[in-house]
């Protein structure tokens, strides 16, 4: 199984991010030596184990066991304007905490990647733009972008 950690400032598009992953979906197995937690959105997809954290929670202590336990992690970030702070302080904080995990920004709500986002140059950076908007609390991302982005995780860590 390959665990990938889905995380990002509260409202940048994880739920949405989750939400708009393919179906059908199996049931999350959580990792060996992490503590006991309640995760927003979890779930099993083609051998990967994707799960949820919002970023202020990610960066409390008790949560160190699950980022490090991730063998890829997605920030997603609201792609409409450049990183925030909130973005950069969870960037910090999971660079400095867990340096040798894999990275991939995920920017929300477009379909390129302004050059805001240069200093990210050396990551790999994906695009999602908007899927159907059923209401704020059920927006669904681009089809074609969350299979891009499937996609690149099997080629690259399946």
């Amino acid at each position: 199984m390959t665990y990938v950690l889905v995380t990002g400032s509260m409202g940048a598009g994880k739920s949405t991010f989750m939400r708009s992953l393919p179906k059908p979906q199996g049931n999350f197995i959580v990792p060996d030596n992490v503590p006991d937690m309640m995760l927003d959105h979890s779930c099993e997809l083609d051998g990967f184990m994707f799960y949820e954290i919002d970023a202020p929670t990610a960066t409390g202590k008790t949560w160190i066991e699950w980022l490090k336990v991730a063998d890829v992690q997605i920030i997603v970030g609201n792609g409409l304007n450049g990183p925030d702070g909130n973005f950069v302080e969870l960037w910090d904080y999971l660079t400095n905490n867990t340096p040798d995990k894999k990275r991939v920004i995920i920017l929300n709500r477009t379909d390129e990647i302004k050059s805001e986002w240069g200093n990210y140059s050396n990551e790999k950076i994906m695009c999602v733009g908007l899927g159907k908007i059923i209401d704020e609390e059920t927006a669904i991302a681009a089809n074609k972008d969350i299979m891009a982005i499937i996609d690149y995780l099997k080629n690259n860590y399946g």
